[in-house]
């Protein structure tokens, strides 16, 4: 897990200095390492000490990469106000109480969420707890009955926001792959750059050849989708959804309807899609993804985030009674079936 090393001098209102290092766990993947000075002394100091020495009165701890400054680094002489001047990018996708109902059934309920840029957020929960639903509402297929959802700064679901120009901006995967099954691989790909975007042929399949090579399939860019397999199909759905050179990329359980076999050659386009810096917001049953390649992962049940922090804190110490059950029904913390039970009610303990 990529973290950051922060290193707090002083007790002045602070400024912030960035330097990226590289986080060898995961090729690809940047760690930052960030320095908290105090305003008005940063150059003295700076000048003072030795390369890499660290600063006098200093105090140093970490957190992760995924966690947005000014509300995770703890500086007393720092407040809200001064941390949003200092640090002015907001999230790339903000979630503001968003509830949404199918009937009498309430599906989402006064969800907030922020997704930082390059973070790869994964969501997991029970089936019916809200998780493709936000999905496919963050991406304006579903429309929301309160609340607000921003991308890069300015609210989507405003009204009169052009819904069309934003879903190029945000690219889904769904379980099903959805391919057009009279067209081949490659014209899957290009159909709505060519159609939305204009983009002349040749440009669009030239693009389109390198996103297939992207995701292991140039070579099968002629054939059609009855002729490749779950897994390609998946793939090439990827390929699709990255030609329209999206800000963030949804993806909903796109595993689950694969064969076990395929599921790993598509789970490695998606970890090398985060590596590459890609903005993520996956929905999966695999833990094991959420725990090498999430940055953060969210619970949620009955339409609301139950709980939510590093996937290894989530997943090996879970503080929620109600994400121990899901997480011992799912059989990441029972060690064999003999320890689940069906109660009188019918549930699985």
């Amino acid at each position: 897990m990529c973290r950051v090393e922060v290193v707090v001098r002083g007790a002045e209102p602070a400024v912030v200095e960035v330097v990226m290092e590289l986080d060898l766990r995961h090729a690809g993947r940047g760690a930052r390492r960030i320095l908290v000075a105090s305003a008005g002394r940063q150059h003295e100091q700076r000048d003072e000490r030795e390369q890499g020495e660290a600063p006098h009165d200093s105090q140093s701890f970490l957190i992760h990469e995924s966690t947005r400054l000014i509300c995770s680094v703890y500086n007393r002489a720092m407040s809200q106000a001064q941390a949003q001047a200092a640090s002015p990018e907001g999230p790339l996708v903000q979630v503001e109480g968003i509830r949404k109902s199918f009937g009498q059934n309430v599906v989402l309920d006064g969800i907030d969420l922020e997704v930082a840029a390059g973070e790869a957020l994964v969501v997991i929960g029970a089936s019916g707890s809200g998780k493709s639903t936000l999905l496919r509402c963050i991406n304006l297929l579903e429309p929301i009955d309160s609340g607000r959802i921003f991308l890069e700064g300015k609210e989507i679901t405003a009204k009169g926001a052009k819904v069309a120009a934003i879903r190029q901006r945000i690219g889904i995967v769904f379980q099903q792959f959805n391919l057009f099954p009279h067209l081949k691989a490659i014209d899957n790909v290009t159909l709505a750059a060519r159609r939305v975007r204009r983009m002349p042929r040749r440009e669009a399949e030239t693009k389109a050849h390198a996103l297939l090579s992207r995701v292991g399939l140039d070579e099968k860019a002629k054939q059609y989708p009855h002729q490749l397999s779950g897994g390609q199909q998946q793939r090439v759905a990827i390929a699709r959804a990255l030609m329209m050179e999206p800000r963030v990329m949804l993806f909903d359980e796109v595993t689950s309807a694969l064969d076990p076999e395929l599921v790993g050659e598509v789970l490695v386009v998606m970890r090398d899609l985060a590596n590459s810096g890609m903005t993520m917001v996956v929905v999966t049953h695999e833990m094991q993804f959420a725990r090498e390649v999430g940055d953060r992962l969210i619970f949620m049940d009955e339409g609301k985030i139950v709980e939510e922090g590093v996937p290894t804190d989530v997943l090996d110490r879970p503080k929620q009674e109600r994400t121990k059950q899901f997480l011992k029904r799912s059989l990441q913390m029972a060690h064999s079936l003999e320890e689940l039970e069906i109660t009188r009610e019918g549930e699985v303990e």
